[in-house]
C-alpha cells in the first residue's frame, strides 16, 4: 500500500469547500492546512498518520479543522503558537478542541490577568516580559492602571471583555520593546524643605497643605489592604504605595 502524504492532495479540490486555509500560501507552496498535517505529522510521528486510513480521512480531517478555525477567528499566527503549546502540552496528538484551546493559550481571563501582571510589573523594570500571546500584551497596556491599581474583582469585566476583543482581532503589531522607567524625582527631607520654602515665598505655601492629605488617598488604600493580608495586590502597586508614603519599599 503506498503511504499517504498529505503533499499529494490537489492544491484545491472541487471536494474542499472554499477557504483561505485551503489556497497555496506562497511562503510555503502548499495550503496552510497541508502545512499543518505536515507539522503535526513532524510532531507526533506515526502517531499522527495512524489516526488516517485513507485520503477520505484526511479531507474529513482537514475540512472539519478548517471549519473550527474559522467559526473561532484562528488565525496563521494563532496556529503557529498552538505548535508551540503542543509541545508543552500533548505527548499524543491533540483533538481539534484541544489543539483550538493551545492556539489561544491565554484566554482564559483569570490566567490572563496574572500573566499581564507579571508582564507589566517586569516592564516597569525595563523587561520585555513574559507573553503567551501578544493579544494579552495589548490588552494588558489599554488597562494597565486599573490593572496596577485595582483588584480583579473590579476589573474583570472590563478586563474579560478587552481580552476578547484583542483575542478576535486575528492580526496583532509586534510587542514593542519595554522603555526603561525615568527615575523617581528626589524626595529627600531636603528637597522637600527646599520646595516648601519656595512655595512660601511665592505666597503659595497653602498648595502643600491643601492637597497633601487627599494626594496619596490611593495609597493608603494600597497599604490598609495590604496590612489586612489582600493576596490581589502586586508588588508594583505595593512598591508605589510606600514610596509616596515615604516607607521603605
Amino acid at each position: 500500500m503506498t503511504p499517504l502524504t498529505v503533499l499529494d492532495l490537489p492544491a484545491s479540490s472541487s471536494t474542499r469547500p472554499y477557504s483561505q486555509w485551503f489556497e497555496p500560501a506562497a511562503s510555503l507552496g502548499i495550503a496552510f492546512i497541508d502545512h499543518l498535517f505536515n507539522r503535526l505529522d513532524g510532531a507526533y510521528p506515526h502517531k499522527w498518520r495512524s489516526n488516517f486510513a485513507n485520503q477520505q480521512a484526511i479531507d474529513n480531517w482537514a475540512e472539519s479543522w478548517v471549519e473550527a478555525f474559522e467559526e473561532e477567528r484562528i488565525t496563521p499566527a494563532d496556529v503557529k503558537i498552538g505548535l508551540r503549546e503542543c509541545r508543552k502540552r500533548f505527548t499524543w496528538p491533540p483533538s481539534c478542541a484541544e489543539f483550538i484551546q493551545a492556539c489561544r493559550p491565554g484566554a482564559d481571563p483569570l490566567i490572563a490577568y496574572h500573566e499581564a501582571l507579571a508582564g507589566l510589573e517586569a516592564r516597569g523594570k525595563g523587561e520585555m516580559g513574559t507573553w503567551s500571546h501578544p493579544a494579552i500584551y495589548w490588552a494588558a497596556s489599554l488597562l494597565r492602571m486599573d490593572l496596577m491599581g485595582q483588584t480583579y474583582a473590579v476589573v474583570k469585566d472590563r478586563w474579560a471583555a478587552l481580552l476578547k476583543s484583542q483575542m478576535e482581532r486575528g492580526e496583532w503589531a509586534p510587542i514593542p520593546p519595554a522603555r526603561v522607567l525615568l527615575p523617581m524625582p528626589d524626595v529627600s527631607p531636603a528637597a522637600k524643605a527646599h520646595a516648601t520654602k519656595m512655595l512660601a515665598d511665592l505666597g503659595a505655601s497653602g498648595i502643600i497643605k491643601g492637597r497633601g492629605d487627599d494626594s496619596k488617598a490611593w495609597a493608603k488604600r494600597i497599604l490598609d489592604r495590604l496590612e489586612r493580608g489582600d493576596k490581589a495586590l502586586s508588588s508594583l502597586q505595593i512598591s508605589f504605595a510606600k514610596t509616596a508614603m515615604g516607607a521603605t519599599a
